[in-house]
């Protein structure tokens, strides 16, 4: 009876939702500016990426700029033809509006994440899907600031 009832504590605690990662914590916590700031959402996997997962696609990886890291003019004319708009400036008090987010520089973007209830949910390469309080929360070697924020036109 005891080893049920401790089973069932472990279960319904934050460590639980750890329980499907395959990436070191410590790597996690390394790109992040807040180190634990992520829950697991979804397992590792090479089908889909970060843009695919921003746009709602989980059944295939999307990158149409090939191996480079595209400008945000770029990604504001490929988010466009999806749908999207850039929205400046970035309003935290409006969070509804915004669906996506785009991550590195100006010059070179790398990295996109979902706004999902004032958080961001982002596939992390073949890494695993994970959510994350805030919208500038990546560390500078890793993914970069957050550069823009785009809505439904």
């Amino acid at each position: 009876m005891a080893l049920l009832i401790v089973l069932a504590v472990f279960a319904g605690s934050s460590t639980a939702t750890l329980a499907g990662m395959t990436t070191p914590k410590e790597t996690i916590n390394k790109g992040l500016e807040v180190s634990g700031n992520y829950k697991w959402v979804a397992d590792a996997t090479d089908k889909y990426n970060c843009l695919a997962n921003a746009l709602g696609d989980r059944s295939k990886w999307i990158w149409p700029w090939g191996s480079k890291k595209p400008t945000s003019s770029k990604v504001n004319n490929y988010l466009a033809d999806k749908g999207y708009k850039y929205s400046q400036p970035m309003d935290s008090q409006n969070v509804a509006v915004y669906e996506i987010i785009s991550y590195g520089a100006s010059s070179g973007i790398k990295h996109f994440g979902r706004i999902v209830s004032q958080k961001t949910r982002a596939k992390w390469g073949q890494l695993e899907l994970l959510e994350h309080n805030g919208w500038d929360l990546y560390s500078s070697a890793y993914y970069g600031n957050a550069v823009r924020k785009y809505a439904v036109k």
